[in-house]
């Protein structure tokens, strides 16, 4: 079994539920309304690409795959007997559970929203004495990670376009290249690209050097890696549109 040369472990991941949630809201229909047949392959296809970039997937992620599995076969087979559940409690056992559960974690989601809105207003307004320090504010080390106004399944999906793309490509250029590629070099690449152009640029742009997919899932990796460091920030135009990438104000690789 090959090695992981690479094993990525950042704070981006708030849960299966968040992800079933976004996947919903991709496919813009209502929580309701969800076949579960549709979002279980979506989301085991996420999973996939988290396998494939190394990316340290919790437990619970693998267990709500499980369950979505175990629903889609009885979506598919609606005249199935019901299951033998032996008295567990806490899953996810039907349909109806689901769609349960996530409305209810889209409540306070939305409720967390509103709260860091409510923070972000009133930061900075003191009635008396002096301002606090904003330092305290920001993440420690090793804390959690900011991406900007997308979140890390925007940036698997648009992964995702390129890795299909790439294998288009691949199954016309049957072209035998030894795999070789550090993730120092692809962070290296993608500062030059951006202290260069002095701007924004596409996410796809800071793959188009190199379409091998070690070199795609390694500039991925650099990519999570610079903004573990607050080295780059991401901007969305509008939901589920292209992504943009720039430096962070004021910063520098060391």
């Amino acid at each position: 079994m090959r090695q992981r040369e690479y094993e990525v472990r950042l704070d981006l991941f708030e849960g299966p539920l968040d992800l079933l949630l976004y996947l919903v809201s991709k496919a813009e229909v209502n929580i309701v309304d969800i076949k579960v047949s549709e979002i279980a392959v979506q989301y085991i296809s996420y999973l996939d690409v988290m396998r494939d970039l190394n990316i340290d997937v919790a437990g619970e992620y693998l267990n709500m795959a499980a369950t979505l599995v175990r629903l889609k076969a009885r979506e598919l087979l609606p005249d199935s007997p019901p299951e033998d559940l032996g008295g567990e409690d806490g899953g996810i056992f039907d349909k109806e559970q689901l769609i349960a559960a996530l409305l209810e974690y889209k409540k306070f989601k939305e409720a967390a929203g509103t709260l860091r809105d409510f923070e972000a207003r009133t930061f900075g307004a003191y009635p008396r004495g002096q301002a606090e320090d904003a330092d305290h504010l920001t993440a420690p080390e090793g804390g959690e990670v900011l991406l900007g106004d997308v979140s890390i399944f925007d940036l698997i999906t648009a992964f995702q376009s390129i890795l299909g793309r790439a294998a288009s490509a691949d199954e016309v250029n049957h072209v035998v290249e030894v795999d070789g590629c550090r993730i120092d070099d692809r962070i290296d690449h993608i500062i030059t690209v951006l202290s260069d152009i002095g701007r924004e640029v596409r996410f796809e742009e800071l793959f188009a050097d190199d379409r091998r997919k070690i070199a795609l899932v390694v500039t991925f990796m650099a990519l999570l890696e610079l903004v573990k460091m607050r080295q780059i920030k991401f901007r969305q135009e509008a939901v589920f549109g292209s992504i943009f990438v720039t430096r962070s104000d004021g910063c520098g690789r060391d």
